[in-house]
């Protein structure tokens, strides 16, 4: 729980797009581009988390400092948020807020992640562990949805960021004052190998086919995750409150969805659920296309987003087994600083997309072609984890090319993961 409460403001941010409207789009507070833009920014961020990484491992070799340095910096480009909303500078917003809050927040996530699965490693729970993150996720994104909403009305967007950092910053003291380092033992059922360096690891076409394929899988789920409130409400024409339930709602449904693949994700192959969550998407975004135009009321979007979010939510809970499946353990602290890039693109993509077609006269229109269009992405999605397969660290140490998974026949090892 601790270690886990830094999401708060970034999967909870959907809370702070129509605020930022009012202050810096007053003219359209529901699809204005300055909330969309900076929730955008701080997604992006997230995915440049490494370069903080890189920093902090040259000047705080202790994983406790380390932790601490990076939750005082994420509190500090809070506090910058409420100075901006003072003094109604957007450019400060962008730049001393959501953008390094996301380098923050994408360093502490590549922290806490590989810090846990550690643990989780040494008890053969790796799955468990991963979906209990994810649930973590789901439940702090949904406690602020629902609080900062009425906090916000009340006191205002600048006291409720500062009122964020202030327990933030509480939790991340707690916590790095209760770590414990997992033991180092050696697993018998895998071979040791040094870690991959990021040199090496791009230079494999692996790797840019397992980037890519995650850069389409998360658009379409990060698009409602961020608008999901602005969406309610430029459609549906709901509440405020109303507004916040669905978003509760739908990150409640990701938390809950997490830990359950999670849980299954230690008795089954992960390539058949990735198949099968990427098809799944595939399906839910052509019925929301189709049945948006022709369904009255909001409970037909509500389940849909929450089925979205829930194959969405699922890819995302089994990305660090995902990672290790592929690429090794030894390598994963290093193949997730550097996979972190499409995690951002994707967080920028979905959400700036999806409020361009909110923008539009004939919003259910658009809106239903942005349907159609990811779940066309989605389909190119599919083919590249057709593709996926085990690095070939034999023929990486031989200085042979990686070969893909093309025929639908195959039936090599590596295919299996």
């Amino acid at each position: 729980m601790l270690l886990t409460a830094y999401i708060m403001p970034l999967y909870g941010f959907n809370s702070l797009i129509k605020p930022f409207n009012e202050i810096f789009s007053p003219a359209d507070p529901l699809t204005g581009w300055a909330g969309a833009l900076a929730g955008g920014a701080m997604f992006l961020g997230t995915g440049f988390g490494g370069l903080l990484g890189m920093v902090l491992n040259r000047c705080c070799p202790d994983p406790r400092w380390k932790w601490l340095v990076t939750n005082v910096l994420l509190v500090a480009c809070i506090v910058l948020g409420a100075v901006a909303g003072w003094s109604q500078s957007y450019l400060l917003v962008l730049l001393g807020f959501a953008l390094p809050g996301g380098i923050c927040t994408g360093f502490c996530f590549a922290q806490s992640l590989a810090f846990l699965i550690s643990w989780a490693r040494q008890l053969r729970c790796t799955g468990l562990q991963s979906g209990v993150f994810g649930l973590m996720f789901g439940v702090w994104g949904a406690i602020f949805s629902l609080s900062a909403p009425m906090v916000i009305e009340r006191w205002g967007v600048e006291w409720t960021l500062l009122a964020t950092g202030a327990v933030l910053l509480a939790l991340a003291v707690v916590s790095s004052l209760t770590q414990r380092p997992a033991p180092v033992q050696e697993q018998p059922d895998e071979p040791q190998r040094p870690s991959l360096t990021q040199r090496q690891l791009v230079s494999v076409r692996t790797f840019w086919v397992f980037l890519f394929f995650f850069l389409i899988f998360l658009a379409p789920g990060f698009g409602f995750k961020v608008i999901v409130q602005s969406l309610s409400q430029q459609v549906y024409h709901v509440s405020d409150l109303e507004a916040s339930l669905v978003a509760a709602t739908f990150l409640i449904s990701y938390g809950v969805s997490r830990l359950i693949c999670g849980i299954i994700a230690d008795h089954i192959r992960l390539k058949p659920m990735y198949l099968f969550f990427t098809i799944g998407q595939i399906t839910l975004l052509l019925v929301a296309a189709i049945g948006l135009p022709h369904v009255q009321g909001i409970t037909f979007l509500v389940i849909v987003m929450c089925l979205i979010g829930g194959l969405f939510a699922a890819g995302k809970s089994l990305w660090g087994m995902m990672m290790i499946s592929i690429f090794g353990p030894s390598s994963f602290r290093t193949t997730i600083t550097t996979v972190l890039p499409a995690f951002g693109l994707a967080g920028l993509l979905g959400p700036l997309t999806l409020n361009w077609a909110l923008r539009s006269d004939e919003v259910v229109t658009t809106t239903t072609w942005w349907f159609y269009g990811m779940a066309a992405a989605m389909g190119i999605a599919l083919v590249l984890c057709w593709m996926l397969r085990r690095l070939d660290f034999e023929a990486f140490d031989q200085g042979r090319r990686q070969t893909l998974h093309l025929h639908p026949g195959s039936h090599s090892e590596l295919d299996r993961f």
